[in-house]
């Protein structure tokens, strides 16, 4: 008889998660060996029926959400939007959607690497469906959606705290790499310096905050008082530090800012690619630069989606303060974010959608 606690076709990988969930029903009930092999591929199938449903009603959302805004942008200006593509021609279009695929490798590679330094390893090709499949939760105040990626990575050993802590260092050294490309534009408009200086600082602050020693220590010290759910609570935030500050060492930290600078990089280059299509006047350091503040921007605004709206307003205003035409700028912030941010949203959902699909042949399942 197989191992009830194995999944079905899963490369014998065993489905930790589910096995803790199935142990601490057994022991709350008491169960017989025979009655715990029966409930707990019930209740194993049920709980990954359960998840992986939440997951599809999600990723079907970030479909919609993405359609509707493509329909949107086409519907808001057609005429100038297919002369816009019309000038930017099938290589242009190619070109920046490649950029952006260089990035998303990119920042995959870094993403491999922090996991790599915690000692967690992955099968290439499916820990790059897992990485990309989060962008389908982009559109998420924060871009917080992307941490479903936990979920994928925890029934291949990877803990939460280690997981979340990635993908907050991530964070932070995107916004890093986001502060230094917004200075360019300071040589067009000084009037950001403000918001460049103080963002800076904050990404200066954080850092050097998570990788003092002390800080956990102090945090389980607090929570040896407390008990329940603030000592839970208290136990894996300091964990989480941990592994932050282990990803913060400074050759990771040094080599994932240059990593961080190209990939965010090559996405400016490409909303400069699509700027020159439209005949903006300007030059690449200026669009960059553009482009780092918007981003930027829409990061300020955390409680906004994927920060749609603040960064739309921040870029457009850029751009016709350079004595662009309002319509063109419109034109050239919407084809960006869709060249970017939607890209990345449609590429989530069709990798998510892989592995939805291949979870489900490998789901539980009673196998006598």
């Amino acid at each position: 008889m197989r191992d009830p606690y194995r999944c079905s076709g899963h490369r014998d990988q065993v489905c930790t998660a589910h096995r803790q969930i199935c142990l601490a029903y057994f022991e709350a009930r008491n169960l017989s060996r025979k009655d715990r092999y029966f409930t707990d591929c019930d209740l194993t199938t049920n709980t990954a029926s359960w998840v992986g449903g939440k997951r599809r009603t999600l990723i079907a959302t970030a479909l919609l959400v993405a359609l509707s805004y493509v329909a949107v942008a086409v519907i808001t200006d057609v005429d100038r939007l297919t002369d816009a593509l019309g000038r930017l021609g099938w290589l242009g279009c190619i070109a920046v959607l490649g950029l952006s695929a260089v990035n998303y490798l990119l920042r995959f590679y870094r993403w491999k690497n922090f996991l790599s330094r915690l000692g967690r390893s992955l099968p290439i090709w499916r820990h790059l469906l897992y990485y990309l499949g989060a962008f389908a939760f982009t559109i998420s105040p924060a871009k917080a959606g992307e941490a479903v990626r936990s979920i994928y990575l925890r029934d291949h050993g990877v803990t939460y705290a280690e997981s979340i802590a990635a993908l907050f260092v991530e964070r932070l050294l995107d916004l890093f790499a986001m502060v230094i490309l917004a200075s360019l534009v300071l040589f067009d408009h000084p009037a950001y310096r403000l918001l460049v200086v103080v963002s800076l600082l904050l990404v200066i602050f954080i850092t050097v905050g998570v990788c003092q020693s002390s800080l956990p220590r102090r945090i389980e010290q607090f929570s040896a008082g407390h008990s329940g759910r603030i000592a839970r609570i208290c136990g894996a935030f300091g964990n989480l530090l941990r592994s932050s500050r282990l990803l913060l060492h400074p050759r990771l930290l040094i080599s994932g800012i240059i990593i961080g600078l190209l990939a965010w990089g090559a996405e400016a280059f490409g909303f400069g690619v699509i700027c020159r299509g439209l005949h903006i006047n300007g030059g690449v350091w200026s669009f960059c630069g553009i482009y780092g503040m918007a981003v930027l921007a829409g990061a300020a605004a955390f409680f906004l989606p994927a920060g749609i709206g603040g960064m739309e307003l921040v870029m457009t205003t850029l751009l016709v303060e350079r004595g662009t035409a309002l319509r063109v700028a419109i034109i050239a912030t919407l084809l960006c974010r869709l060249a970017t941010l939607w890209f990345a949203v449609l590429l989530g959902v069709a990798a998510a959608s892989v592995v939805e699909l291949s979870d489900h042949k490998m789901r539980v399942r009673l196998i006598p």
